[in-house]
């Protein structure tokens, strides 16, 4: 945190300074602005992305925030999981995330989808039975991603970016 002034209230330095150390599941909303490109993401082998928004869910059973500021982490750093490979390629709008015991990363995932305007087939989702955890939007899905009740946690929390609106 700092203070503009010293009279002023503190001001966060990182968006994600909003979120507590604690667990739970999360979107994260990331926008290919430019051109479509090609990406090779590990066993899945090169796939395509175009113009648009995709959504990437995921979890951290603690340190949610310490997990989307990896995720955010535009240098290299080893790729661990799926969405470790799109690094750099698009840029990231917001993080939605909720916490609590019903925090489930594929109830969340199902929740997505059923928004969601298509999906990329077996991405981040090696660990369950879910079609996909990378799902495409054509308009920017953040408001409507932070309407999703997941039973048994806290309303929503989303998180814009700095400098975006």
């Amino acid at each position: 945190m700092r203070r503009l002034d010293p009279n002023d209230a503190e001001v966060p330095d990182d968006p994600l300074d909003k979120l507590g150390a604690s667990g739970g599941v999360y979107v994260l909303v990331l926008k290919c602005a430019g051109r479509a490109f090609r990406a090779r993401v590990g066993a899945l082998g090169v796939l395509g992305f175009r113009r648009g928004f995709y959504c990437y869910v995921g979890s951290a059973r603690t340190g949610l925030r310490a997990r989307l500021r990896r995720h955010l982490q535009r240098t290299a750093r080893a790729t661990r999981w799926h969405v470790d490979y799109l690094r750099g390629r698009l840029r990231p709008l917001a993080a939605v995330t909720w916490t609590g015991q019903g925090a489930g990363e594929c109830r969340l995932s199902q929740a997505v989808a059923a928004l969601a305007d298509g999906s990329v087939a077996g991405f981040g989702c090696s660990d369950c039975r879910c079609r996909s955890h990378l799902y495409y939007f054509a308009r920017d899905p953040a408001a409507r991603l932070g309407k999703i009740r997941l039973p048994g946690t806290p309303v929503p929390l989303v998180v814009r970016m700095r400098g975006d609106k």
